[in-house]
């Protein structure tokens, strides 16, 4: 087999300066009548990179015959850069609302704890004991490299890790562990506790820590708002969908076709719980708060976007479930 040069590796996929990428964009049929190629030019360098701010471009029509083969349709510059600040926002939004998830996921699990008379020590004890041995050594493994005399000191935690390395009690446990242990640990309490609405929520929390895992390494998100995007490979939960048929967004086909975008369905998820684990009236309004800055940005950007009705039927499906999960307070 020929052996290829490193150096020789990908030459065609050199980096391109920044008058490359504007007349590379031109060259794909991308207009500059929004934003100048000299606001294009600033921003490619100082505000946003090319392979990020082209990576909506999937989000337009192209032409497919003609001496234009290829070109993008009824996309401007402009879109592109206001699709990126509407996506951060959303990222921003959803990062926030993900977190507070956890955060009262977790204070659900410490209020049945104590509904269920349970010892605190015992139950971590008896979870360690319900893993098998890989995954029983990779929690702990972690737990003692953070610790303070670790190889990877936290030091945030290591203190209270080192405290209670010994035995350690649900409520020091759920402010150690990260979200994908505590996802095994809701499962484990709710079959433990034969809780049947825990063991979906359980699910649904599945989808929120991969959104938030997305939104805290600032994945780009509305990218992937088409039908040809990652399909959510499993049916959305019973629970979701019976909050979607009891507050008025029926089964309907195109429900159907917008929760089979895993992105969406992964939002839908997040909201849905955060609006049966959230109690207080405070948080639910700064959610409020993020997500109606969010609408606000996108109607004044809705003109730009008439002409495409796929990216205006997800953020209208989107903000549908914000009325009815996380609505501004009257």
């Amino acid at each position: 087999m020929e052996q290829i040069d490193p150096t020789e590796r990908n030459r065609d996929k050199s980096m391109l300066t920044v008058d490359q990428q504007v007349a590379r964009l031109k060259a794909k049929g991308v207009t500059f009548n929004l934003c100048s190629e000299e606001e294009a030019a600033e921003l490619l360098l100082l505000g946003n990179n090319y392979l990020r701010l082209t990576s909506y471009r999937k989000l337009y029509e192209r032409k497919a015959e003609g001496p234009d083969a290829g070109a993008y349709v009824n996309l401007d510059f402009g879109d592109l850069a206001v699709l990126s600040s509407l996506d951060r926002q959303l990222r921003e939004a959803f990062l926030a609302l993900t977190v507070d998830v956890e955060h009262f996921a977790k204070m659900k699990v410490l209020f049945n704890v104590e509904a269920h008379d349970e010892d605190g020590y015992r139950i971590v004890t008896d979870f360690y004991a319900s893993l098998n041995h890989t995954g029983r050594n990779a929690i702990q493994g972690a737990m003692r490299a953070r610790s303070r005399d670790g190889e990877r000191r936290d030091a945030y935690a290591g203190d209270l890790i080192a405290h209670h390395s010994a035995d350690m009690p649900a409520w020091v446990f759920l402010e150690l562990i990260d979200f994908g242990t505590f996802v095994g640990f809701y499962l484990f309490c709710a079959d433990r506790w034969d809780d049947e609405t825990m063991r979906q929520e359980h699910y649904i929390l599945k989808s929120v820590k991969a959104l938030r895992n997305a939104t805290a390494h600032n994945h780009c998100i509305v990218n992937g708002f088409t039908q040809s995007a990652a399909v959510a490979g499993y049916p959305t939960n019973s629970l979701i969908v019976e909050s979607m048929n009891e507050r008025g967004i029926p089964r309907t086909k195109s429900r159907r076709a917008k929760l089979s975008n895993l992105r969406i369905a992964q939002m839908a998820a997040s909201l849905y719980a955060l609006s049966a684990l959230c109690k207080r009236g405070p948080t639910m309004r700064r959610n409020a708060e993020r997500l109606a800055a969010l609408r606000k940005s996108y109607e004044a950007a809705l003109p730009q976007f008439h002409r495409n009705s796929t990216i205006v039927s997800f953020f209208d499906f989107l903000f549908r479930l914000v009325d009815i999960w996380v609505p501004m307070p009257s």
